[in-house]
């Protein structure tokens, strides 16, 4: 619990003939975390099966398809076998239905389109009052329609250049007829009045009022609207059909190109492979065993030694209960093979922290309901939740030690039942908090004396952990016999100080010299315990006091009391649930983390894990 998972590290020699066996029974078992090989002069990088090309194009295209038809449901591993030919003739067959009906939905799409704009146009002519057939064409006259901002200025103008012309506006739709003589100077008129001109060229073509084309094309719109919604529905029923097949497919070919894929791990003469990687400890011996009887025992697995330089892989091994705070562990880092795993030290302190914080009975009770609902919507992220949870328990357990519920002490005339008071004892609170933050770094000193000792033996270790410990035992003491709480001379305190600071030096050398006030700052921002807590609860009173303001002037004001309480406690709720997480979590990365833990440790990752769900 306290270490990750201890592993083997193995070696795997074997023919080419077992290689897919092989491949296939670590695939299934999911055990082994392999080391990619490295090119040597005499080892070679392996290559992929011959399969492989086949499979990544094929699920490149079943990809393809799902992506076009939207289909986005979450890819669910599958124990089931498929013949490859069988989906490469579904899937060549879909892409050209699916082809051939999207670029009918184009085509109608373009279309509607076109007729849209017709009837825009259209529009235009009714505004200025022309029929079709009215446009043209003309051997002696040229035709401009469009918008322009004021076209009795232009007429002016116009009259000007030529009387020969005949004009039409409605506002600022208009159409002008003119000579074809005189068209090139009407045109370089009209551009002196920024005109907007709108081409009309594809309406000479109708016969007909104005109102019987506009009603024949509303009609065609309405007939390829209809069309493009059965395309669209015989699109969402083909989905429907293929969509769990064809994530099934997808599954079962990762799965499959991640076997094909495989060799590109391993060492390779011209008859053997080669494959390093790493065991869990309590599962080697059955791993072995299925090896050999996957290849009829046709393989050479040696167990080897753990070389000082190997990154071994870090599985971390916790109870039930603890699991879930691995997550804040990977938000962090992994331990190191032979650290400490901190993620027990985490279920311990941090939803006592997060409690104390909060400690609330009523905002604990609250977030307990609304995390176990999010739990329920988003299984996902079960985990965090369930972290989560644990502190609303800390919040209602804390909140009974505070006697508060919803920031109130007293709760229709009666006192709640208390040891502290928040509100009315808080030097006490601050020493609390502080004395906290005492335990929580020597704590991790302690864990940090384990670490040391096992990597580097007992006196290393006293000297950079334990005497930390040392100095604030020097400091207390120093403190209590100057302020004549203990009948000690200050001398001995002083004395412990000196000593503890010859031990730092011996284990840290010079950094542990300028580290030397750092201890005391890691404890005193214990006193945000205090401080975030304190504004929660001062900010619920100044809620409740303004809400009973409203309730006492009575009237429609009890609904504004009411708005005020929900609104009020709901936004301090938000923000200490977030300053609460945040500190929580603060305390342990900085305060406590950096006594005893490095991290940096490289998370195991067996084959067939990742197709498979994990």
């Amino acid at each position: 619990m306290l270490h990750p998972q201890s592993m083997a590290k193995i070696g795997i020699l074997g023919p080419d003939t077992e290689m897919e066996r092989t491949i296939g029974a670590l695939h299934k078992m999911r055990v082994l975390h392999i080391v990619e090989h490295k090119k040597k002069a005499d080892l070679d990088i392996g290559a992929p099966l011959a399969k492989a090309s086949r499979l990544s194009d094929i699920l490149v295209k079943t990809r393809s398809l799902c992506a076009a038809l939207e289909i986005k449901e979450k890819i669910q591993p599958t124990k089931e076998s498929f013949s490859l030919n069988v989906i490469e003739k579904e899937i060549t067959n879909a892409e050209k239905e699916i082809a051939a009906a999207q670029q009918n939905l184009r085509d109608t799409e373009a279309e509607k389109k076109r007729k849209q704009e017709l009837k825009e146009k259209l529009g235009f002519l009714q505004a200025v009052g022309l029929e079709p057939e009215m446009l043209g064409p003309f051997e002696s006259l040229a035709v401009f329609a469009g918008q322009l901002a004021d076209a009795a200025a232009f007429e002016v103008d116009l009259k000007k250049i030529t009387s020969h012309y005949h004009l039409i506006h409605s506002n600022n739709p208009i159409a002008l007829f003119v000579t074809i003589k005189k068209s090139a100077d009407a045109q370089a008129l009209l551009g002196q009045y920024h005109f907007s001109p709108i081409d009309l060229s594809a309406l000479t073509d109708l016969k007909g009022s104005v109102s019987k084309n506009s009603a024949l094309l509303e009609q065609s719109i309405r007939q390829l609207e209809q069309e493009k919604q059965d395309i669209l529905a015989s699109l969402e029923s083909f989905r429907k059909k293929r969509a769990a097949n064809w994530l099934k497919y997808v599954s079962y070919m990762e799965q499959e190109l991640e076997k094909a894929e495989a060799p590109l791990k391993f060492g390779k003469t011209e008859e053997a492979f080669v494959i390093h990687g790493w065991v869990p400890e309590g599962k080697l011996e059955k791993t072995i065993g299925l090896l050999n009887k996957a290849t009829s025992e046709r393989l050479y697995i040696e167990k080897m030694p753990i070389d000082k330089h190997d990154k071994v892989p870090v599985e971390l091994e916790n109870p039930k209960a603890v699991r879930p705070f691995e997550f804040l562990m990977r938000m962090y880092t992994l331990p190191l093979y032979k650290e400490l795993d901190p993620t027990f030290f985490l279920f311990m302190s941090f939803p006592l922290l997060f409690g104390f914080m909060l400690g609330d009975m009523g905002y604990g009770l609250t977030s307990l309901i609304l995390f176990w609902l999010l739990k329920k919507k988003f299984p996902q992220a079960r985990a965090f939740f369930d972290t989560l949870l644990f502190a609303s328990l800390a919040t209602i357990f804390f909140g009974a030690l505070f006697g508060e519920f919803f920031g109130e002490e007293v709760l229709f005339g009666y006192e709640l039942p208390h040891i502290l008071s928040r509100t009315h004892q808080m030097m006490a609170l601050l020493v609390l908090a502080i004395a906290v933050g005492v335990v929580h770094v020597n704590a991790g000193l302690i864990a940090g004396f384990f670490n040391a000792k096992k990597a580097h033996g007992f006196k290393k270790a006293f000297f950079e952990k334990l005497s930390w410990i040392v100095l604030q035992a020097g400091v207390a003491l120093l403190a209590l016999s100057l302020t004549k709480t203990l009948a000690l001379h200050w001398s001995i305190g002083a004395a412990i100080i000196a000593l503890a600071v010859v031990f730092l030096y011996l284990g840290e050398g010079i950094n542990g010299l300028v580290e030397l006030p750092g201890i005391f700052s890691n404890i005193l921002s214990y006193a945000r315990l205090m401080a975030i807590g304190l504004a929660s609860v001062q900010l619920a009173l100044v809620i409740n006091e303004f809400a009973k303001e409203f309730f006492h002037a009575g009237g429609i004001s009890i609904v504004w009391g009411v708005l005020l309480l929900v609104i009020g406690h709901v936004i301090n709720l938000a923000v200490g649930l977030l300053g609460s997480f945040l500190h929580s979590l603060r305390l342990h990365y900085v305060e406590f983390f950096t006594k005893f833990f490095k991290g940096g440790g490289t998370p195991f990752q067996a084959f067939g894990v990742k197709t498979q769900g994990g």
